[in-house]
């Protein structure tokens, strides 16, 4: 019966899922270890306390777009903002995808393009990262010369590689469909190209206020593209999709971007201090990342370095299921402190 009301595309589809179970520490699904200070956030809630919650919001924040266009130095009409970028990409996807077009990505990566192109009955073309994770450009510009979409994810999830800005170019130049570069964690790498957006009408940047910015319990994000294309995708948007609250506390986080640039350097130093801790332990191999979270393989399942960490009451990631990604664990980065604990507690699994 299920049949006749849902499409087979939906119906074939796993759902998304992240495992979890009790801990002390979370280190699983790439947030901020930090919360906003105690001050700022009582900032926040005056301000939506004093709201009106019986109007709707602005239809579409003004005030947000130009200040996220300050920030990132273009044109406020050139900005999509949405609950996180997942759902800038489910309007991008809702705009310009139908069934049987061809939608290219790295692999492995973030495993929401291929439910998102899944659901439009799309076909999915992968170019394989190599034993490094490093993109096969010859591969990857073969594919997506006349793919209708391209998205790479940059720095890339969940394997933390950087795809550097001359080679995203050159897989901009090489096609007539769109180029989507997902920076979700961008914070913690420096490199974007948003710098090409002027030259390249096919070309958009998403980003997302859950990681760096710390904002993952209110789900907004943003994309960036030419100006024509940003008044299609913001059709693809329901009415109001932004609730009150999340603009008001976006508006006010905003203005403390420094303490966010400042968080995403400890983050990077912690990582690349964790990175070369474990790489000591025998049996360990952990990923140079460029991102706020790392790969790890031991001489041990992933699944029992999963379990073997619950136990202790650390949460990470079994990423086994992922193609090419049979021997790793994805760890994010944490506080010091939560790091420090997670170094003993391997370094004793050994």
């Amino acid at each position: 019966m299920i049949s006749n009301w849902v499409q087979k595309d939906v119906l074939n589809q796993p759902a998304y899922k992240v495992k979890t179970l009790p801990f002390q520490i979370k280190l699983n699904q790439n947030e901020s270890p930090w919360d906003w200070p105690i001050e700022i956030k009582s900032r926040i809630s005056e301000s939506i306390l004093s709201s009106n919650w019986n109007r709707y919001p602005d239809l579409i924040s003004t005030d947000l777009k130009l200040k996220i266009a300050k920030n990132n130095h273009i044109d406020e009409n050139g900005i999509v903002i949405g609950k996180g970028s997942n759902e800038i990409l489910q309007a991008l996807f809702t705009a310009s995808i139908r069934s049987n077009d061809t939608i290219v990505s790295i692999s492995p990566t973030f495993a929401v393009y291929k439910i998102l192109a899944e659901q439009k009955g799309a076909t999915i073309i992968e170019s394989k990262l190599d034993s490094n994770f490093d993109v096969d450009l010859p591969d990857l510009l073969s594919k997506s010369k006349h793919a209708k979409l391209t998205i790479i994810c940059n720095p890339n999830s969940p394997t933390g590689s950087l795809i550097p800005i001359n080679i995203i170019e050159k897989i901009v130049k090489n096609t007539s469909g769109l180029i989507v570069v997902d920076e979700a964690y961008v914070d913690f790498s420096n490199v974007s190209a948003i710098g090409l957006l002027p030259t390249y009408k096919n070309l958009i940047v998403t980003r997302t206020f859950s990681k760096a910015f710390a904002m993952a319990g209110f789900r907004i994000g943003y994309g960036l593209m030419h100006n024509e294309l940003a008044s299609e995708i913001q059709k693809c948007l329901l009415p109001f999709n932004l609730d009150m609250p999340s603009i008001i506390a976006l508006n006010t986080l905003l203005d403390y971007s420094n303490i966010v640039g400042d968080r995403a350097e400890m983050i990077c130093n912690e990582r690349d201090r964790i990175i070369s801790e474990l790489n000591t332990f025998p049996g360990f191999k952990a990923i140079q990342s460029h991102s706020n979270f790392f790969l790890v393989s031991t001489d041990k399942t992933p699944e029992y370095v999963f379990n073997y960490c619950a136990n202790k009451g650390i949460l990470i990631r079994n990423i086994s299921s992922y193609e090419d990604l049979e021997r790793y664990n994805r760890i994010t980065v944490g506080t010091t402190d939560e790091n420090n604990t997670l170094i003993q507690i391997l370094k004793e699994m050994t």
